[in-house]
């Protein structure tokens, strides 16, 4: 067993590294709480930097959200770049895009120097406009490139049914500058990088508290104590009571993805090229062909997790509803993952107490934004380089936690309707 949620990446799993629960005390200078994403992220970065970091897991290095995801990895924001511009400016906007940018290479920069095996890496992505959401994509084109300078090529309604044998779509973009891979190899291997690096790092470690009064902090687990100059909370989608702040600002939300069986020859009848692929619904269809034929198919939005069965029975009935010629393909394997999101869907970064720091928000943004954040942090802590504080002028309000579950269903289900009725809105 490898202690993960069954899925095909834990069963395509290379980086099998298991680290220790803690036993006894220890004393660092910044442990982090949650190995995710974002916790390995930081804490590589304080290593990177000289610093003596623990990092604690309650289950293992990427159980979470962070090793069930799509595997895309890109410069995108929540809404889109002109949207955060009407929110906080537009050369605001530039700089959240230059340290997505940042992120997107880091990861990249990571995978080569700790010779992490999370590919095949797929270059270039496809975001296909769906029937009825008459998104003009020219013009969206041409402002990314005029206002940010980020280039994508337009693809028409021809060109987009030669690749893609579906009828769902009326035009899409193709953004090269993007990828995806096996997100469970890449958090393992951060895991490993992490530990190659000096930090502490310790699996199946629940926190019980932590203290958060000037001077020295305290964190106390299963298994002992950490005693540190500062706590860094990493937790995401599943940091449930450990802080009011951050599990009452953010409302755990559940993703699903699934994969088929090999298909060989049939997956490239119905998709010709090797991308990852999304549409523009709100709970919007993420996919894309594996090195093996295997379609791996992601999407809807729910606020509790199905059993397998009907998280691969929903799936299922979306791609052959895209994709009638895959009608017979099989299931082989189907998941869920909860993800963290805040009210105005954009991640964040802040501070509880003085040296108490918290992240969290990265729902379907985690790959790249996470290595990006976990930057901002390391610097802020090493530099007293206060760049962070363009996430945490975003605010942390509010969301109800658990209990904003309800009002977040109801509206996912909204579009549901309006998708059904034809009229999806866009994200």
């Amino acid at each position: 067993m490898t202690g993960y949620v069954d899925s095909y990446y834990a069963r395509t799993l290379n980086e099998f590294r298991r680290y220790p629960a803690l036993d006894g005390d220890l004393d660092v200078e910044t442990v982090v709480i949650g190995g995710g994403l974002a916790g390995t992220a930081t804490a590589l970065d304080l290593a990177e930097r000289g610093h003596r970091v623990a990092l604690v897991e309650a289950r293992r290095i990427g159980w979470g959200a962070s090793g069930r995801n799509g595997g895309f990895a890109s410069s995108g924001m929540w809404g889109g770049y002109k949207a955060l511009a009407a929110r906080v400016g537009l050369d605001e906007a530039r700089r959240f895009l230059r340290v997505a940018q940042g992120g997107l290479a880091l990861v990249r920069q990571r995978i080569a120097d700790y010779a992490i095996a999370c590919g095949p890496l797929q270059e270039g992505s496809l975001e296909c406009n769906i029937v009825g959401a008459n998104e003009d994509l020219i013009a969206h084109r041409d402002y990314m490139a005029e206002v940010f300078d980020v280039p994508s090529e337009y693809w028409p309604k021809d060109r987009l049914r030669a690749a893609l044998a579906t009828t769902r779509y009326t035009d899409a973009l193709f953004t090269p500058d993007t990828m995806a891979l096996h997100p469970l190899n890449f958090a393992a291997g951060m895991g490993r990088a992490c530990a190659e690096r000096g930090v502490s790092v310790f699996e199946e470690t629940p926190v019980l508290g932590f203290t958060s009064a000037r001077g020295r902090k305290s964190v106390r687990t299963t298994g002992g104590r950490i005693l540190a100059d500062r706590i860094v909370i990493a937790g995401g989608g599943y940091v449930r009571g450990l802080n009011r702040t951050v599990s009452g600002g953010t409302i755990p939300i559940a993703s699903f993805v699934m994969t088929t069986e090999p298909l060989g020859a049939h997956l490239r009848d119905a998709i010709r090229v090797p991308y990852a692929i999304s549409d523009n619904l709100v709970a919007l269809n993420y996919y894309r062909p594996l090195a093996d034929t295997r379609l791996l198919w992601g999407g809807r939005v729910q606020v509790w997790e199905p059993r397998p069965a009907r998280i691969a029975e929903l799936l299922r009935r979306d791609m052959v509803r895209f994709y009638p010629a895959l009608r017979d393909a099989k299931v082989e394997v189907a998941w869920g993952g909860m993800m963290p999101y805040t009210r105005h869907r954009l991640p964040v970064i802040g501070q509880i107490a003085p040296d108490v720091w918290y992240t969290t928000g990265f729902g379907g943004l985690g790959l790249t934004l996470t290595t990006a954040v976990g930057r901002l942090i390391s610097q802020a802590i090493v530099e007293r380089d206060d760049t962070w504080r363009m996430f945490e002028r975003l605010g942390l309000p509010y969301a109800g936690g658990r209990l904003g579950k309800v009002p977040a269903q109801i509206y996912y289900w909204g579009h549901q309707v309006r998708a059904a009725l034809g009229r999806p809105a866009v994200h």
